[in-house]
């Protein structure tokens, strides 16, 4: 190479190489001192927007398995509350039995009467104190069937349809499909709010019997259509079942020479020959003034009137002209079109995902539990007599099985959230081991080309001043 005064270019080369190597050497005792292969952007852009996206997962899913591990608390809270109301159920039960006994008189039976009527209180008194962060658990926690915008409250009565229960059920709404009615199969369907659909259907096999071409609830058979991957529990009453209220349906076609007839104290007038597609409109007025309120709908496939007076007696019976039967069965198909709709209430949700999806989501729900609720509803009952105790038997039985459901639920609901603890840990290691892949140093490497670097940039160092001494030479030269 040519010895030149005006430029060094050997030196030159020999500042570029130590600058290179002092560069890279910075960047290995960077990835020594952080542990991360990528520190910046510049390291690795594409890696860095894949790291940072599982990370924002791994937060989720570690947050999510924290708020399962609360869930599981928060049931744990109201599970052991429900075991204290089922003892005193049970006592109570105790109670009215030994009152129905006529070995003892009514004096005997005002003892019984004032430790059943503390009992009921203390019911109330627990559920009301059962809090959760300041949250009441025990007075309807959760979602809920909307009272106000569904058609499921109208289901009792004249569609053989006692009770509608959802437990975990997510909000939306739930509609009933049946495109066989020769077969015994029920299908509910929900779209949520991510554009999803769930569908499930049940076949209610033996529980339904053949009538004329159609399928019935069996007299006196009481069938749970379960709808459990939605959480929707719909409980169907065949003939001979006690419902509350008195069901109707008509089995004519017209009103015939027309009359009268009194439900509870309000008296319903029907014309002659007048259709009954003009009819239930007629009497919705009426029995929607009632308290409770009654219903009246018009099917148009099955060509008659269904009635739910409400629970008011009938006093005048319609028969004559407009062939009112009492009627309680579930027909295969009636509930086609029928909707159930679920709104979210200000509990009972639980994120155990990183993502705004409904599958990130469990609803947990708890109803009231409250002994002068609607779910128990034990509220006027006495065992200060002999009649009166006969009748409470049963509705303490009915209380008894409401609460031990809901223990059940919350039973399942909490096995659940075990499960989706142990998998989102596994999940989060997997994702953590994926992260490191991308991200984390591998120290022996990194240690291998901190060495490299260390001694290429000594040398460079070196050969740098060995350069610089190369215009001295040009100096001989010129002596």
């Amino acid at each position: 190479m040519p010895i030149r005064l005006g430029n060094n270019i050997t030196a030159m080369n020999a500042m570029r190489h130590m600058n290179n190597n002092s560069a890279d050497f910075t960047t290995r005792v960077e990835r020594l001192s952080s542990g991360l292969r990528i520190n910046r952007g510049a390291d690795d852009a594409a890696g860095l927007s894949v790291s940072e996206g599982m990370r924002s997962e791994i937060l989720g899913m570690r947050q999510g398995a924290r708020n399962a591990l609360a869930g599981i608390n928060l049931i744990q809270l109201a599970e052991g509350s429900l075991n204290e109301v089922s003892s005193m159920l049970r006592r109570m039960k105790e109670l009215a039995v030994q009152s129905a006994n006529s070995t003892i008189n009514d004096s005997n039976r005002e003892g019984l009467s004032a430790e059943f009527n503390q009992l009921s209180s203390e019911i109330d008194r627990i559920a009301l104190s059962t809090t959760y962060n300041d949250q009441v658990l025990l007075t309807g926690f959760g979602n809920a069937v909307s009272q106000t915008k569904t058609v499921s409250t109208a289901f009792d009565g004249f569609s053989g349809v006692k009770e509608v229960g959802i437990t975990g059920a997510m909000p939306g709404t739930y509609t009933f499909t049946d495109d066989d009615l020769d077969d015994n199969q029920i299908t509910l369907r929900v779209e949520l709010a991510d554009g999803s659909e769930l569908i499930q259907t049940i076949d209610a096999g033996t529980a339904l019997d053949r009538d004329d071409g159609q399928n019935l609830v069996a007299t006196n058979t009481t069938f749970v259509a379960n709808f459990d991957r939605l959480g929707v529990q719909v409980t169907l009453a065949g003939p001979g079942v006690d419902t509350t209220g008195e069901t109707l349906k008509s089995t004519t076609v017209d009103s015939g020479a027309g009359g009268t007839f009194l439900v509870g104290t309000d008296l319903i007038t029907i014309a002659a020959n007048q259709s009954l597609e003009d009819v239930a409109p007629l009497l919705n007025d009426v029995l929607a003034q009632q308290s409770p309120p009654g219903s009246a709908e018009w099917s148009a496939r099955l060509n008659e009137i269904q009635i739910d007076t409400g629970g008011h007696e009938i006093i005048t019976d319609p028969d004559d002209f407009l062939g009112f039967d009492a009627a309680n069965n579930y027909i295969d198909g009636r509930l086609d079109g029928k909707e159930i709709i679920v709104s979210e209430a200000t509990g009972g949700v639980l994120q155990i995902g990183p993502d705004n999806q409904a599958t990130n989501r469990i609803f947990l729900n708890i109803g009231d539990m409250r002994a002068t609720g609607g779910e128990l509803n034990l509220s006027g009952l006495s065992v200060a007599n002999l009649e009166s105790a006969h009748g409470v038997i049963e509705r303490i039985d009915e209380a008894i099985l409401v609460v031990s459901r809901q223990r059940g639920s919350l039973g399942a609901t909490q096995n659940r959230l075990n499960y989706v603890t142990a998998s989102l840990e596994n999940a989060i290691e997997n994702l953590t081991a994926a992260e490191s892949s991308i991200r984390d140093a591998d120290v022996a490497e990194e240690m291998a080309q901190f060495t490299r670097s260390q001694i290429l940039t000594q040398a460079s160092t070196a050969m740098l001043a060995q350069a610089n001494a190369l215009p001295q030479s040009a100096l001989q030269l010129l002596q």
